[in-house]
């Protein structure tokens, strides 16, 4: 195993419980998040990103993670996903994150197995691109403690702007949860 660093990539349907909830007609929800994961899958697959990755599907969401070299162009891509999402009416989360991950060449960065009676989905290796999106996830809804939830919008974690080489033009109000920190690219 070694350590590389890695972008992350975490797209949400900020308000996928709202949608399911609001609906008195399950199948409606059913294609509505259908939908969602449709045109998040065709973006990836039309738009690849960088080499020595993976995508994993979480439902509501989809999180990206591709190695840092070559990879290029993450808010152009970004701004254009979500675009093409609200097109459909849909509020999204996008959170552009940077990091160390550890990468066992030669071996799947995910597996499927079984543990008891349980399917299991195994991410090799820690990711700390993966957990800064989580933490960045989490204040798009809120904290317990705090108001205001950051709502769904395009976040670029501090380290991912710094190793993509992005400079604000005017300082950017920074938006902090667990330590780390990101800035608001566009609504």
């Amino acid at each position: 195993m070694h350590d590389e660093n890695a972008f992350g990539i975490w797209i949400a349907n900020t308000y996928v419980e709202d949608d399911e909830y609001g609906r008195d007609d399950l199948a409606e929800f059913v294609d509505r998040l259908s939908l969602f994961r449709r045109l998040v899958l065709q973006y990836v697959g039309e738009n690849p990103l960088g080499a020595g990755g993976f995508a994993l599907d979480l439902g509501h969401g989809l999180y990206l993670e591709v190695a840092e070299e070559g990879t290029s162009g993450l808010l152009a891509w970004g701004k254009k996903l979500r675009t093409e999402l609200s097109e459909h009416d849909f509020d999204s989360t996008l959170v552009v994150t940077h990091g160390g991950r550890w990468v066992d060449e030669g071996v799947a960065a995910v597996e499927l197995g079984s543990l008891a009676n349980l399917q299991l989905a195994t991410l090799r290796g820690p990711s700390e691109p993966l957990r800064r999106a989580l933490f960045a996830e989490t204040a798009s809804h809120g904290l317990p403690d705090e108001d205001a939830a950051w709502g769904p919008g395009f976040y670029l974690d501090t380290e991912a702007a710094e190793a993509l080489g992005v400079k604000p033009k005017n300082a950017p109000t920074l938006l902090e949860v667990a330590g780390a920190q990101y800035f608001r690219v566009s609504r």
